[in-house]
């Protein structure tokens, strides 16, 4: 004869992270920051208590529901307590081709040869040197260092183009803020904030959003620029 054994939802007292155990597990490890903790029904008596050193936590934001929770900073992956959502954290790096959809809260890399093949790939950090086909997606920063292009656009964070460098986009472009040193084409680009072009730096694009645009001395803009909110229009 089988026994069924019941299982319960505990929460890991280092992160607040849950999961399931069996209803008389004596301890356990959390699968989301890898704390070993015990069951609060276990007897401690008798037992030597082992001193546990802190453990270093970050914030992290679902990038499916915008939650905030904290993780152990050496912890790989998670599960959002908000929505359930499986949060990858680690960080990626392509430097051939790949195929297929990326999410992570870490940081992805597509090298000088590497080709992003997927229809979107989101990374909390993005350093493009190489091409990419999906459509791109930086929470914190997309970082241009080396001759890249992209088809299917990208949005984000900060946008940075550095010196000697250059980005060619076939879809429009969405950022926060930017800061271009090296080259920049595409049809539209959109600033919600603030764009500075460095004394060697140039954007030539279609239309230009900003809200304050700074070019330094030896600097280009071409195209189309309109200020956010839409009160002076001009063509640079």
């Amino acid at each position: 004869m089988s026994l069924t054994i019941q299982k319960i939802e505990v929460a890991c007292p280092e992160c607040g992270g849950t999961q399931m155990e069996s209803e008389n597990f004596l301890s356990t490890v959390c699968r989301g920051c890898g704390v070993y903790f015990k069951s609060p029904r276990a007897s401690v008596g008798g037992r030597r208590k082992i001193k546990r050193k802190n453990i270093e936590k970050r914030e992290l934001s679902c990038a499916e529901c915008g939650a905030t929770q904290e993780v152990a900073v050496e912890a790989q992956s998670s599960t959002c307590l908000s929505c359930g959502r499986h949060l990858e954290l680690g960080h990626r790096e392509i430097l051939g081709e790949h195929l297929g959809n990326i999410s992570l809260e870490g940081e992805l890399r597509i090298g000088p040869k590497g080709n992003y093949g997927g229809s979107r790939a989101r990374a909390a950090r993005i350093i493009l040197e190489g091409r990419s086909s999906g459509f791109l997606e930086a929470p914190e920063f997309l970082r241009v260092a080396g001759q890249a292009r992209i088809r299917s656009g990208a949005s984000g964070g900060h946008l940075e183009i550095q010196p000697g460098a250059g980005l060619e986009s076939g879809d429009r472009l969405d950022f926060v803020d930017g800061r271009i040193d090296g080259e920049l084409r595409c049809p539209v680009v959109h600033f919600a904030g603030p764009l500075a072009v460095g004394p060697k730096g140039s954007v030539i694009a279609e239309k230009i959003h900003f809200r304050e645009l700074t070019v330094e001395p030896g600097g280009r803009v071409a195209g189309w620029a309109e200020t956010e909110p839409a009160a002076a229009n001009g063509t640079l």
